[in-house]
């Protein structure tokens, strides 16, 4: 055995456990591993949580607070103060901003991110030539999904459809784009299914997220997605629409989405910034109700989205934080609640993006981080900064805060 986890509080488990780890797989998990180890972790009765999954990020507009200021604070601001920024974007600029993201995110214990990278008649494919070498340099504490993605339509934008299929053949993960910002979401949306055919990849939409007077665009993907035999394969971020769905029309949708197969994240981060703009009072959250459809059957999960850019001018890429955030805001009070924000977090997300080896079992993936704290609903009340990551069953990172006082 080449790594063993000692005393380690797991959730939804009593009593503490013993982690063994051959390889990059865990291979036993019991009260007491009596076969010796390479290196012996003793978690000292602290949690230890499958490693977190960023199912939906920005690495190529991460901190562009430095070029693009806020006046308005709309979303209109928002894709047209960094439409002009990406003119600016280099590869240079692009990775040193990355860079600082992933590293960050390593340190929280993010051991799997998708990110989804612009191409445009703007940015062309120098976000996929930016990031694609990332992917491989940072392998080692984190597996790195790069989404190719049509920010500003597809339809109404000349010459995107090919670099659509150019940033794939040069190795993109998964297709995507943003239905709602083309003239044509429904064409949109069957171009996106196309490439993914011709590409046998999965799909990652943006969808329904504007508060607009355009159809609910979910039912569309659900008949592409069973039309085209890609359930399973299909991941849907935003969804903000579902906020206003009633119980009954929620109830309504659900076995639809779960027949489908499709995982929705919430990005409560900027989902709460961006929408409900124009209420005046009784100021409506505007974040899907995940945990509604989780106990529908619905795959559900939640992500970052973007930090410190004009579509969410705050954060720091730690996902464990962001599930503070959804817990306060879909009034997530129970143990059993925490529970799930933090499968959200991890192997729900893990789902969402297409790892299925995800998870605190044997056979699963050694991607683990140990906590200072005893309890999930610890996790999820205050997210520790001392942390120990481990990714592929290697420890690739380790954050102790240090306070001193004095009188």
């Amino acid at each position: 055995m080449d790594l063993k986890i000692t005393q380690a509080a797991l959730p939804g488990r009593f009593g503490y456990w013993d982690i063994g780890i051959v390889g990059d797989r865990i291979v036993e998990i019991a009260p007491t591993i009596a076969a010796p180890a390479t290196t012996v972790l003793n978690a000292n009765q602290k949690l230890v949580i499958p490693g977190l999954v960023d199912a939906h990020f920005h690495l190529d507009k991460a901190h562009l607070l430095d070029r693009c200021h806020g006046v308005e604070g709309t979303f209109v601001e928002a894709m047209r103060e960094t439409l002009k920024a990406k003119n600016e974007f280099t590869i240079a600029d692009i990775q040193t901003r990355a860079k600082r993201t992933i590293e960050r995110a390593i340190g929280f214990g993010v051991t799997a991110m998708r990110s989804h990278v612009e191409v445009d008649s703007v940015t062309k494919l120098t976000g996929m030539q930016a990031l694609m070498p990332l992917r491989q340099a940072y392998q080692w504490g984190m597996t790195l999904q790069l989404a190719v993605f049509a920010q500003e339509g597809i339809t109404n934008q000349p010459g995107t459809l090919d670099l659509l299929r150019q940033a794939m053949h040069l190795g993109g993960d998964v297709i995507g784009s943003a239905p709602y910002v083309d003239p044509d979401p429904e064409r949109n949306i069957r171009i996106v299914f196309d490439i993914a055919q011709e590409f046998d990849c999965d799909i990652d939409f943006h969808l329904d997220f504007l508060e607009d007077e355009l159809p609910l665009s979910l039912p569309f993907v659900i008949q592409e997605t069973c039309r085209r035999g890609w359930q399973g394969r299909v991941c849907l971020g935003h969804m903000t629409k579902l906020a206003a769905f009633s119980p009954a029309e929620l109830s309504a949708i659900a076995p639809a989405i779960l027949e489908a197969g499709i995982s929705i994240l919430a990005l409560p981060a900027s989902d709460i910034y961006m929408m409900s703009r124009n209420d005046t009072h009784n100021v409506r959250r505007g974040v899907a109700p995940i945990h509604h459809l989780a106990e529908m059957g619905v795959n559900v999960g939640l992500a970052v989205n973007n930090v410190q850019n004009l579509f969410t001018p705050f954060g720091d890429g730690d996902v464990l934080k962001i599930c503070t955030l959804l817990a306060q805001v879909l009034q997530l009070g129970t143990t059993a609640s925490h529970e799930l924000c933090l499968e959200m977090a991890t192997n729900r997300a893990a789902q969402a993006i297409g790892l299925p080896n995800h998870g605190l079992a044997p056979g699963r993936s050694a991607d683990l981080v140990i906590l200072t704290v005893e309890t999930v609903t610890d996790a999820i009340g205050a997210a520790p900064s001392d942390r120990t990551v481990i990714k592929n069953g290697r420890i690739v990172a380790q954050s102790k805060l240090q306070q001193e006082l004095f009188q």
